[in-house]
């Protein structure tokens, strides 16, 4: 069996459409627990980290929410991706399909999730009194980057599990590391200098900073900011495709 661009095309349709049905499937308020999960987590960390972090802190509700908003779909997404290639074996393995498309369907039915989650995001953002801008549209940016990034570390994941399955507990465990490396809920003004400058070395935090910039600040972030996350978001996809190329042809022996 072969595969033409129409039904290749085809193909990752109904696989992206397969793993959205999936997550929802038998439960009562489908996508909503998109929009619900991460409100019921913002109204529980504002509740605890507001009187600390929040008292001095204009906006503090959208800067706690841009952060966990864009860490839930990272983390989501990453971890959701570990086990993809794995489980999946059975199709790949009898068909001519390529594997990546797996792990592209994930990352996409993932995005689709974030997307809602990012319109209860700026109904947030009217409610706390912040108008709408020519400038959110700049959050394009970052919000493709940080899909790229996690298509990229979703390869490279995905791949190392088939080799070494040490990586679902591994991975969970840096994923917290990660989240408190990305100043969710603390004002990074708390920081000593190198801190900060250490910050910027994680582009999950650059994503965040970046909605904050665009949203809270009415300011769009720099040349020389804007091309740090794209070089970022290419390394994470080199990492990724380099890793997968290298090994997607042992992957069939091993699953």
């Amino acid at each position: 069996m072969t595969f033409n661009g129409k039904s290749r095309s085809f193909l990752l349709r109904e696989l992206i459409r397969r793993d959205f049905i999936k997550k929802y499937k038998r439960t009562t308020f489908g996508i909503l627990w998109s929009a619900l999960s991460p409100l019921f987590l913002l109204l529980i960390m504002d509740l605890v980290f507001g009187t600390f972090f929040g008292r001095n802190m204009s906006h503090y509700t959208i800067y706690l929410f841009s952060g966990l908003l864009l860490y839930n779909y990272f983390a989501s997404s990453t971890k959701g991706a570990l086990s993809v290639l794995y489980s999946n074996a059975s199709i790949y393995t009898k068909v001519p399909v390529p594997k990546i498309y797996f792990i592209l369907s994930h990352s996409t039915a993932q995005f689709i999730n974030f997307l809602v989650s990012l319109a209860v995001y700026f109904v947030f953002v009217a409610l706390d009194g912040i108008s709408f801008k020519l400038s959110f549209f700049a959050l394009i940016y970052p919000t493709l980057c940080l899909y790229l990034i996690n298509l990229g570390i979703s390869i490279f994941l995905s791949t190392v599990y088939i080799f070494f399955r040490d990586i679902n507990y591994l991975w969970p465990l840096l994923c917290r590391v990660i989240m408190y490396a990305s100043a969710i809920f603390y004002d990074v003004s708390i920081l000593p200098n190198i801190m900060r400058r250490l910050l910027k070395c994680n582009p999950l935090y650059m994503c965040i900073d970046y909605f904050r910039q665009v949203v809270i600040h009415n300011s769009v972030p720099t040349l020389s900011y804007n091309l740090m996350l794209c070089a970022m978001t290419v390394f994470c996809l080199l990492v990724g495709g380099c890793t997968y190329r290298i090994c997607r042809d042992k992957i069939p022996l091993y699953v």
